[in-house]
């Protein structure tokens, strides 16, 4: 584990942080947690689906560089490594202990080749370093100048790289930044944790009914830990954005927006009856941009805790949509989070097997679920070999749920299509050729 001096800067919220990390690294999760599971954070993690969010290229992650930025406790870190198969691993964090907590995680999950080093990312270009994915995961609210740390990142990301942040969404976490203050004014952030933390307790055990503590978002099971308490009402510098903040940062640091992670949960047709709404708003919203549509759902319904993001390059990429020649002339493959994922195999294969629905939970899906009718299934299954001829799967659809050629055909490229927005499937739209699909066993 290196180390490295902090820039000669005074930063108060950085020297707080880095004092409460000391004694609390976050998350506490216990070292011998597996992510191998943790699909949500496996997706937003990957650097293949964010590229392919990027640029519709299917890019494998061996080889590359990849940087997590104020690694925590290492939760997150081993999500990277377990969501990044072949890649070099390059952590830091503030908090000498912290980095500490993190290679005893990653040393007991079998990764001990990760490169560690307590360093503030303001100072990320002492690495001398060029990066093809950047994560940061809730730190970038939490700069004294957010636009600042975007600038330095982007300065260590290459050409054709993307950095992955978050930000706490200002009408969500409301109730929490008002609590923050509140217990500011009660001189609890300059307490020891152990008696500030009793104190909040004290203080919501005390309030008039369960209906204040609720609306407070008072979960005493959630709180019995310290470490919690911190992370939410007593955390320093935490900062509140919407969607326009993101777009004006991003073009300050002169970066550019890929998409939000989990953009298809930001649709402002889930905000209506069965996703139908008055013609006369569907054409408004039609008018605005990507950006603007999100803050219109932001404005409405503000359910989202954080805003999750890919940033690229400005103009480094650019996506056309698949036509149908290349449906029919490529292959799809499963997102390969799901590859050797045991349990999503195992589910999977039984749906297909047993001629039944299939649902899990998806990030990259409306609500974060994702749900696959038998019928669709039926033809579905064959991608757990691999990679897959679409017109093999036009063809077993045929067969399966007896249709026409024309009618499977559209049937396929139709499901096909709204997997791939989801990013649950990719598609290779040059395949090699002679290469075909062979039945389950």
């Amino acid at each position: 584990m290196a180390s490295s001096s902090f820039g000669s800067a005074v930063r108060s919220t950085a020297e707080s942080l880095r004092q409460l990390y000391e004694e609390l690294p976050y998350p506490n999760v216990a070292i011998e947690a597996s992510g191998r599971n943790a699909i949500d954070g496996l997706y937003r993690l990957s650097l293949t689906t964010a590229q392919y969010a990027r640029t519709r290229a299917i890019v494998p992650s061996e080889g590359a560089l990849i940087l997590n930025a104020g690694c925590g406790s290492g939760w997150e870190t081993l999500i990277l490594a377990e969501a990044n198969p072949g890649a070099r691993l390059v952590v830091c964090d503030l908090s000498a202990e912290s980095v500490r907590v993190t290679e005893r995680r990653l040393r007991y999950h079998g990764f001990g080749e990760v490169e560690l080093y307590v360093l503030d990312l303001l100072d990320i270009e002492q690495l001398g370093l060029e990066f093809d994915f950047i994560s940061l995961n809730d730190v970038l609210y939490l700069l004294d100048d957010p636009v600042a740390g975007l600038k330095a990142l982007k300065r260590v990301l290459k050409p054709d790289g993307i950095l992955r942040a978050n930000l706490h969404h200002a009408y969500q976490r409301e109730v929490i930044f008002r609590l923050q203050e509140a217990f500011r004014l009660l001189g609890l952030f300059d307490l020891p944790t152990p008696e500030a933390c009793q104190r909040v307790r004290e203080f919501m055990a005390s309030l008039a009914s369960d209906e204040m503590r609720a609306a407070l978002r008072w979960n005493p099971e959630i709180y019995k830990d310290d470490t919690n308490i911190r992370a939410n009402y007593l955390l320093p510098g935490d900062k509140g954005f919407l969607i326009p903040d993101l777009m004006r940062m991003l073009e300050e640091a002169e970066l550019g927006l890929v998409c939000l992670v989990d953009y298809a949960d930001w649709d402002p047709a889930l905000l209506f009856k069965e996703r139908a709404m008055p013609p006369w708003l569907q054409a408004e919203l039609d008018k605005l941009s990507p950006a603007d549509q999100n803050h219109f759902y932001e404005l409405i319904y503000p359910n989202h805790r954080l805003i999750d993001f890919w940033a690229e390059h400005p103009g480094s990429s650019l996506v056309l949509p698949w036509s149908d020649a290349d449906w029919l002339g490529g292959r799809v493959q499963l997102n390969p989070i799901l590859t050797d994922n045991v349990e999503f195999r195992q589910n999977f294969a039984k749906a297909y097997e047993k001629k039944l629905e299939f649902a899990m939970n998806w990030p990259g899906a409306s609500y974060g679920r994702l749900t696959i009718p038998a019928p669709q299934m039926a033809w579905l299954g064959s991608l757990l070999q691999g990679p897959t001829p679409v017109k093999a799967m036009i063809e077993q659809a045929a067969q399966v749920n007896t249709l026409e050629p024309e009618a499977a055909q559209e049937e396929v490229l139709t499901y096909l299509a709204g997997l791939e927005s989801f990013l649950f499937v990719m598609l290779d739209p040059a395949p090699v050729p002679g290469e075909g699909v062979f039945p389950i066993a």
